[in-house]
């Protein structure tokens, strides 16, 4: 059984860029295919390389197709955006989409998925938790979303006069009326992906890996959730998205950076 991915420790204090954690030759699908069938059809004495150990080979080289998606442009989403009597406050905007690829499941499927995001908060909290999760009321959350119609775009999801939301949830209807909807899998609509640090100012990175078939182990429920179930309802040619939030009364997400890696098992 494949080990659990350990997570959610504090980083310290980081103004450098993202990088993508999949750099280097990216493979497509059918380079992946042509691969594994040169491998299959060597030969260890007389014996052909059998299709399982053709396929370890190709996973210990790495050798899957990958997308990505980057955004480095400073964003603010203020809670008290959606003020109300309480006093209650909450926000979302869409920071960043990656589209999956429009490849039939019986040739690949998502593997693992990787959110990067440098991030930052007002610096200030009146209940304590500074430098901690605790009393965090930043974070991210992921939405996958499904074409309804032939005449929207990914670019109708990111142009400048997109706004924000109190939630997610309340997007839908307005997603809807741009031809996207929302896809439930294990009774959501989202998955939360971190937290930042309690009265940060100053970025930080944070990293998050969902992978297929390994339970992501969370050291601190206060910082992250484990992505269950993200992977097996996203399908082909859905959008991810990641929503920035904030919420309670004067609390702001600062967006600095985000990423969006997608790797592809094929199969």
């Amino acid at each position: 059984m494949a080990a659990p991915i350990s997570t959610a420790t504090v980083p310290p204090v980081n103004h450098g860029h993202l990088q993508l954690t999949r750099p280097g030759f990216n493979p497509t699908v059918n380079d992946v295919i042509i691969a594994r069938c040169i491998l299959s059809g060597l030969r260890i004495g007389r014996q052909l390389i059998p299709i399982e150990i053709a396929l370890e080979i190709l996973a210990f080289a790495s050798y899957h197709p990958c997308q990505s998606s980057i955004k480095q442009v400073e964003a603010t989403y203020e809670a008290n955006e959606f003020w109300r009597p309480g006093p209650e406050a909450s926000v979302a905007g869409l920071y960043l989409t990656l589209t999956s690829l429009a490849i039939p499941p019986t040739v690949a499927r998502p593997k693992a998925i990787t959110f990067q995001m440098k991030a930052a908060d007002q610096g200030w909290a009146d209940f304590g938790g500074e430098g901690t999760y605790e009393n965090s009321h930043t974070w991210y959350e992921a939405s996958i979303l499904r074409q309804q119609s032939e005449n929207t775009s990914v670019a109708a999801l990111t142009s400048p006069d997109m706004e924000n939301f109190r939630t997610p949830e309340d997007a839908r209807e307005h997603l809807r009326s741009r031809g996207w909807d929302m896809v439930e899998g294990n009774g959501t609509v989202v998955w939360r992906v971190h937290n930042g640090v309690t009265a940060s100012s100053q970025y930080r990175h944070y990293r998050v890996d969902w992978v297929k078939g390994i339970t992501t182990q969370v050291d601190d429920p206060r910082a992250m959730d484990d992505g269950q179930g993200f992977l097996d309802t996203l399908e082909p040619d859905n959008v991810v998205v990641l929503w920035a939030r904030a919420e309670q009364q004067s609390w702001v997400n600062k967006a600095g950076e985000a990423t969006i890696e997608i790797e592809y098992e094929v199969l």
